[in-house]
Formats: structure tokens, C-alpha cells, sequence
């Protein structure tokens, strides 16, 4: 991937890996179709190429490399996923994959000796498109030396378990799988209502047969399908399949049950139920059953990433503009743990990463209304002269629409900015007040409550 300007990019080890995109704050962009999850993530990172001589340019992209080739990319994110390990350069918006497909072996090398006590830990990959590549931790942003160990470890186990797993095999498996059904093959040779009408039927005969062998049915249809040996290996697969799945089951229920007589008595050991709530999110991220890196797994990066994640979500079908560019922290809280199903972030997680977007050049910031106190996300291309034009605006077009000057004397509330931008109306009320403040309004005070209208002085002040 390019960086975002249209420099020419280094040629170095990063950028010879497999094209990766980012999302347009920064996230790498996972095959969701495919079942890819993310399951590691550590910064300061290096990548090096220690062969005799540059790796090959992409042919697709050549002419766009500069013609000094690094040996060294520095200053890089390491993210390990089900499908492949994924190297990010957030500085210059680029990012390259090495997918496991292409990875012979995986072996930690370095760490303390002898001779060298504070030798760097690696990652030693030996593939088979780039040849033997190292990975350096350099322990995170604070860099320290017992970090970079840590980091080290996590992400090999984290390398090892996919490659031991092979998610990547998963879709190709079911497809084949459900080729090879009756329901599939006999339909195949049917076209219009009666293709829809025996796949139907074929379905739902399957299902039968596989429910009643597999959870004991009538003795009639035992003996049918045990004939049959293709269904029967269709119920053993199915119970392979569904045994991962029930230990995950069996093992949620039994935590769930473990802290509520934990909770109820007054000697709980906290350090246990901390170390079975680790397993099972480890157990579900295996399955492939949620993306949502925890605080353990992101190490140092955590809130970093879950600021670009907030963002692409805002982002994701305009949610933020739509709410008028801007939402109350309760709303984001709510939606956003909402989207993220088992691994809800708490409060101050979320305060810290709205602290780090400004920084981050996201788009978006926390905002604090000085009267009362609320605290938002605001998109900054929503500044508060933006809103308060847009108010002036509505507000002089209130006054051209009135039908009769005695019924209606024009204005807006805030329950006509709150229907209009369609945002709550405490924020219609802080988005009135600023406008009023920039002196694009002004208000009315009445026992029928407030109203506000155009100023007249400052429509005439920008003429």
C-alpha cells in the first residue's frame, strides 16, 4: 500500500512484503469473509533482511520505489492474525504481510548470553518468497529490555497457534463441504420454483436424519441411516465440529457460575477468576468468534488501537455525520460495545483513547460545552462556526416559511434543531447556546418558552 502522500516509496524489506490496506485511520483490514482475527499486537518493532543483496521490487508497482534499498524498516507495528503477520508503519501509512502459507518456520532467536546480556529478541521467519527475515522487539514505546522479552514470546505462540490452526483453510473446507451435499448436487440440475422447492425439502430431510441418528431417534431411522455410511460420516463430522464448540459452551457457563458464588461470598480468589476469564477470550479468538484485541494482547498500542477503531467505527456508515457531527460519550459507549459483543471496553479506556485522537490526526476529538459540562465526539470538520452557520441558516429559513405573521412568528427550539440535525436535544441546547455566543442568534424568552432567530446586526456585518 502507498503511502497516504505521492512520494516515492523506500525500498526496503516492508515494502517488498504482500500488499496490505489500512482503513482511513490507520487499522490493518482483515479478510472478515475469510474468518481472519487479529490475536497479537506490539509496536517498535524492526524488520531485516539479512540475505547477500536487496530484495526483488513488486513488478506491479516498480517504478514507484526510490533506488536506495534499506535493509531495515524501524519504528514498526507487529500484528499477528489468524492468516498471516502483518508489519505497519503508521508514520508513513504503509504496510506489508507475510501470510503463513509462506512461512516454513517460526523460531525465537536472541535474548540474553554470556557475551551479550542485553542481545535483542527476535523472531527468526524463515519463507519462502522472501527468504529468512528477522523481527526485532524492542519493547514497546517505554523500551524496556524485560518488555521486549515478553513481547517476543507472545507474539511466537501467537504465530505458532495459527499456523498450527490453519484458519486459512476453514472457507475452502466448508465450501467443499457443502458442494458434496444431496441438497446441492440434485438441485444443481433444477432451475425456477421446483430447484427452490426440492433444496428445500432435501435440507430439511437432512436435518432430520442428522438430528435423530446424531441425539438418538426411533430405531426406524437408525437403521435407515446407518446404511447410508456417507451420512454417517456427515453426523461424525458434525460432532467433531460441535465438540469445540460445546467445551467453549460448557466452560462459559461454568465461569459465569464460578464469579456469581464468588461474588456472593466474601473470600474470592480474584487472581483465579482473572486467569479463566484470559482463557476463554483465548478460547472464543481461537474459534474466530470476536476481533476485539483485549489490553493483554495490544500491549502498550491498546488504547492507540482502540482510538482508530472508534474512528473507522464513527466513520462506517457515516454514523457521526448523520448525528450531526457529533454524539454524547454515553452514545458512543453504548453503540460501540454493543458492536463489539464479548469484549466490552470500560470507561476510562475510553476517555484515554478520545485523549489520544488529536494526536493521532483521526479527524475527530473530545470536546467539552463549558456551561454544562458535556462531553462529546466531534468531528472537526464540524467546527462550531460550521454549526453555527447552518443554525443561522435554519433559522432565517424558519422565517420564510411561516404562512401567517400573527399564527406564526418563526424561529427554531430545540426540539426543531433536535428533529432537523437529528441529535439528542441536549446537544441541540449546547449547539443553540455556541451560536448564540458567535453571535450568529439570537433568542426570545417567553412564557411559551425560548426561540431563537436570525441576528439581523451579523447578516448584515458579512454583507
Amino acid at each position: 500500500m502507498a503511502s497516504s502522500n505521492n512520494k516515492p516509496r523506500r525500498w526496503s524489506p516492508l515494502t517488498c512484503l504482500g500488499t496490505t490496506n489500512l482503513s482511513p485511520s490507520g487499522l490493518i483490514q482483515l479478510e472478515s469473509d475469510a474468518g481472519e482475527v487479529e490475536t497479537q499486537c506490539r509496536t517498535n518493532c524492526e524488520l531485516r533482511y539479512e540475505g547477500s543483496g536487496p530484495l526483488p521490487k513488486p513488478v506491479d508497482n516498480s517504478s514507484g520505489f526510490t533506488d536506495f534499498w534499506t535493509a531495515i524498516d524501524v519504528n514498526l507495528s507487529c500484528h499477528v492474525t489468524t492468516h498471516r503477520i502483518v508489519l505497519v508503519d503508521e508514520k508513513e501509512s504503509i504496510a506489508g504481510s507475510i501470510p503463513y502459507p509462506l512461512v516454513h518456520t517460526a523460531e525465537g532467536k536472541g535474548g540474553p548470553s554470556f557475551r551479550s546480556p542485553k542481545a535483542s529478541y527476535k523472531i527468526e521467519l524463515n519463507t519462502l518468497a522472501w527468504g529468512e527475515l528477522l523481527i526485532v522487539f524492542r519493547g514497546g514505546e517505554r523500551h524496556p529490555y524485560s518488555q521486549s522479552g515478553k513481547d517476543r514470546d507472545a507474539a511466537l505462540t501467537a504465530i505458532h497457534r495459527a499456523q498450527k490452526r490453519k484458519a486459512w483453510e476453514d472457507r475452502e473446507r466448508q465450501a467443499a463441504k457443502e458442494a458434496a451435499r444431496p441438497s446441492q448436487t440434485i438441485t444443481a440440475r433444477k432451475v425456477g420454483v421446483d430447484a427452490i422447492m426440492t433444496k428445500n425439502k432435501l435440507l430439511l430431510k437432512e436435518n432430520a436424519n442428522l438430528a435423530e441418528t446424531a441425539f438418538g431417534g426411533n430405531n426406524k431411522t437408525t437403521k435407515h441411516v446407518s446404511k447410508k455410511k456417507g451420512n454417517q460420516e456427515d453426523i461424525d463430522a458434525f460432532m467433531r465440529e460441535a465438540t469445540p464448540l460445546l467445551k467453549v459452551i460448557q466452560k462459559y457457563t461454568s465461569t459465569i457460575e464460578r464469579e456469581r458464588r464468588a461474588a456472593a461470598s466474601s473470600n474470592n480468589d480474584a487472581a483465579k477468576q482473572h486467569n479463566d476469564t484470559e482463557k476463554l477470550v483465548a478460547m472464543l479468538e481461537n474459534m474466530g468468534m470476536t476481533s476485539a484485541l483485549s489490553e493483554k494482547q495490544s500491549g502498550s498500542m491498546y488504547h492507540k488501537q482502540l482510538a482508530r477503531q472508534i474512528v473507522d467505527f464513527l466513520r462506517h456508515n457515516d454514523k457521526l455525520t448523520k448525528a450531526g457531527g457529533m454524539m454524547t460519550l454515553t452514545d458512543v459507549y453504548c453503540l460501540f460495545n454493543r458492536a463489539r459483543g464479548t469484549n466490552m471496553i470500560s470507561p476510562d479506556d475510553l476517555l484515554k483513547a478520545l485523549d489520544l485522537m488529536k494526536d493521532l490526526g483521526l479527524g475527530m476529538s473530545r470536546r467539552s460545552f463549558q456551561s454544562s459540562g458535556v462531553l462529546v465526539i466531534q468531528d472537526d470538520a464540524f467546527d462550531d462556526e460550521v454549526m453555527a452557520k447552518k443554525l443561522a441558516d435554519l433559522a432565517s429559513s424558519s422565517m420564510k416559511q411561516k404562512a401567517e405573521p400573527i399564527d406564526d412568528i418563526g424561529g427554531i427550539t430545540v426540539i426543531d434543531v433536535s428533529r432537523t440535525l437529528k441529535i439528542p436535544a441536549l446537544l441541540a441546547n449546547e449547539q443553540l447556546q455556541s451560536a448564540e455566543q458567535m453571535g450568529w442568534l439570537c433568542r426570545d424568552s417567553t412564557i411559551e418558552g425560548m426561540r431563537y432567530f436570525p441576528n439581523l446586526f451579523q447578516a448584515a456585518t458579512s454583507c
